[in-house]
């Protein structure tokens, strides 16, 4: 249930027959608070005349519901004590929640389904635990905690080519945006790909629609990175249905996004010589960092395990 929180300064108080009336600085009009909802007498703490005191209180169709001073919760009311507009209003966000959480249900659904639907297009991939381990380090530990997949049934096999595929078109789009290794942009890719995730994050089809038609939208640098992971996407794998294009173009950038976060946390905590050398290989330092890697912990529709610490410290890939 959403409220409305407020936080105010009090800077004196005083009381009525039925209300305590609190000033609150930059007000010239009191809080009312009704003497029977309080608990005790107020303000609750003493203070010296020249200080504050910190009222924090939340509400609905502007009745307090709950009020706290100094850190001590002055009343708390249960809804039977609600107004008739606070709980018409109630009512109506809780319609409200309950309409979007069975249209977010619907649209979960339908992408299970799509890509339930999808997975035996998606091409296998030979040699697969090679191919891996070609990748650079920070992908390599996620996917070959994946491998055993591929021994498992036909549905479980196609999830891991699929984000086997994903990770190479990740891997391309990161050197085809990030093509050095130095510090500064190793540390400023974090922030490029958290740009580029957020401009998809709230993305469906429906607002695809719009800015296909809309010229304005489609040249805008905001969604640049959506049409360049999609021409990839197309390029390596076979097309999706819309819906779930735009779900495998948003695991993309969280994809990007993770990865960045992983190698600045290698290049950062990798032990280096007092010349500036590095003192151990990349899979040496990844071995002693990988607990607080992010790849490893990635979940997603398409495979939505998610690997505890110890797993991952019980791993030990044949590099």
């Amino acid at each position: 249930m959403i409220l409305k929180k407020q936080s105010f300064q009090i800077k004196k108080v005083k009381q009525t027959e039925k209300n305590w009336l609190l000033y609150a600085k930059g007000f010239d009009k009191p809080f009312e608070l009704p003497k029977e909802s309080v608990y005790g007498d107020l303000p609750p703490v003493w203070k010296f005349p020249w200080q504050y005191h910190t009222l924090n209180i939340r509400t609905i169709a502007d009745f307090a519901v709950y009020a706290e001073m100094d850190g001590l919760v002055l009343f708390n009311l249960p809804e039977s004590q609600y107004p008739e507009q606070a709980k018409k209003e109630i009512a109506r966000l809780r319609k409200i929640e309950e309409d979007y959480a069975q249209l977010e249900k619907e649209y979960a659904d339908s992408l299970k389904t799509q890509l339930t639907e999808y997975l035996p297009q998606v091409p296998t991939a030979n040699e697969l635990e090679d191919s891996i381990s070609e990748f650079p380090v920070c992908w390599q530990q996620y996917l070959k905690m994946l491998l055993p997949m591929q021994y498992r049934d036909a549905d479980s096999r196609q999830r891991l080519y699929l984000m086997y595929w994903l990770v190479s078109i990740a891997n391309r789009l990161y050197k085809r945006h990030i093509d050095t290794e130095s510090f500064i942009d190793v540390g400023w890719a974090i922030l490029d790909f958290m740009v580029h995730n957020q401009a998809v994050y709230d993305l469906t089809d429906v607002l695809v629609d719009e800015i296909e038609n809309n010229l304005d939208h489609r040249n805008s640098e905001a969604f640049a990175f959506y049409f360049e992971a999609r021409v990839e996407l197309r390029r390596v794998l076979p097309q999706a249905p819309q819906r779930l294009e735009i779900e495998l173009i948003k695991i993309l950038c969280r994809l990007l996004e993770n990865y960045a976060e992983d190698l600045a946390l290698l290049q950062r905590r990798r032990p280096y010589t007092l010349f500036g050398q590095t003192m151990a290989t990349d899979k040496e330092s990844y071995r002693f960092l990988r607990k607080k890697m992010k790849l490893p912990k990635f979940t997603s529709l398409i495979i939505e395990k998610q690997f505890t610490d110890e797993e991952i410290n019980d791993f030990h890939p044949n590099y």
